[in-house]
């Protein structure tokens, strides 16, 4: 269904791995896919991604995400082209009701016309300062704003936008970096006993319950 629609309906999982340099070691296995085993032995850090639905037809999909899998950050996706929608808001909306930090990352710049970026750009920033965020938004124009918003971005009011092209690559190198130097907040007793999240839950014939 993805595939033929283009559209994420379900809540999926991915990984980054960076070696102890920050340079990531995603590797391609021998059936095409990323080798997970490989990638978490050669890493010196992982970040794990959940991919949620951005359509308004999968929202409780996202909700679920957001609530469920407890995420540190939120990656909100913005095409540049196509600008601001009401489900830009809607997740906008819920990353701050969770109170997960944000960051932004304005995709397809190789293919908007200028004026539109830059209008996109302004009604953004325009959302991002308004009373039902109050938060700083901050354009990531080089390594050292990256250093800036990495190192800030735990007080929940930085909200770094990334302009990105997957064609072309451009601002990807900033959004790796980003990464690589994010740290997760500190949250819990390590000495604690451990909790398990259940996603769904399975009564199997002659095994009996099966959860996940």
């Amino acid at each position: 269904h993805e595939i033929d629609s283009g559209r994420t309906s379900s809540v999926a999982h991915n990984i980054l791995g960076f070696d102890s340099s920050g340079t990531v070691v995603n590797k391609m296995g021998h059936d095409g896919r990323l080798d997970w085993p490989q990638i978490c032995t050669d890493a010196s850090k992982v970040v794990t991604f959940i991919d949620l639905a951005g359509h308004e037809k999968y929202l409780k999909t996202t909700v679920f995400g957001l609530t469920g899998t407890a995420p540190h950050f939120a990656m909100l996706m913005i095409g540049s082209n196509a600008g601001i929608v009401g489900m830009t808001k809607e997740h906008l909306g819920l990353a701050l009701a969770l109170q997960v930090p944000v960051y932004i990352c304005i995709t397809k710049i190789d293919m908007c016309p200028p004026n539109v970026l830059a209008a996109t750009l302004k009604l953004l920033g325009k959302i991002l300062k308004s009373p039902g965020c109050r938060k700083i938004p901050m354009m990531i124009k080089s390594a050292d704003d990256v250093v800036v918003a990495a190192s800030n971005f735990v007080s929940e009011r930085i909200c770094p936008i990334f302009q990105v092209s997957n064609v072309t690559g451009e601002g990807i190198d900033f959004v790796k970096m980003f990464l690589n130097m994010l740290k997760p907040p500190l949250s819990g007793d390590a000495a604690a006993p451990v909790d398990y999240q259940i996603d769904e839950s399975y009564s199997v014939p002659g095994v009996g319950t099966v959860v996940a």
